[in-house]
């Protein structure tokens, strides 16, 4: 079952909302690198291509957004390994996350500028992999 706009909706708006605090952007990237220790390995690693160090703090940024949208679908926390990255890599991963979760797709497309949106989609690939999705 793929993750209802609605509930991509609600995520957005619950994260807007935090973000009147001036820490809540530092303690989401936080909370994701220590989730997600591959994931954010692989963020780090593909640094270059997304722009720099500040360009993958924004791509954590997001990942943690979908990853909260996985959580609040599909109930806890899912470590993503290497594997999964491995099983996920591929031409068009936008179009592919489309293919199984298009609001999450959708977000991405209005949200995450072009060079880290493949990128982030990747890891939006992976996640729907631990959740079965």
């Amino acid at each position: 079952m793929s993750i209802p706009e609605t509930k991509v909706a609600e995520v957005v708006a619950a994260v807007s909302d935090r973000m009147k605090d001036p820490m809540y952007a530092q303690l989401a990237v936080g909370t994701f690198v220590q989730a997600q220790p591959y994931l954010s390995k692989f963020l780090t690693a593909k640094m270059d291509r997304m722009g720099g160090g500040e360009a993958v703090i924004h791509a954590v940024f997001h990942a943690e957004l979908l990853a909260e949208c996985f959580r609040e679908t599909h109930g806890g926390e899912r470590v993503v390994g290497f594997e999964k990255l491995d099983e996920t890599h591929g031409d068009e991963p936008l179009e592919r996350l489309r293919a199984v979760e298009p609001a999450l797709a959708d977000y991405l497309q209005g949200n995450v500028d072009p060079p880290m949106r493949a990128v982030v989609a990747h890891v939006g690939l992976a996640l729907a992999s631990v959740y079965g999705a």
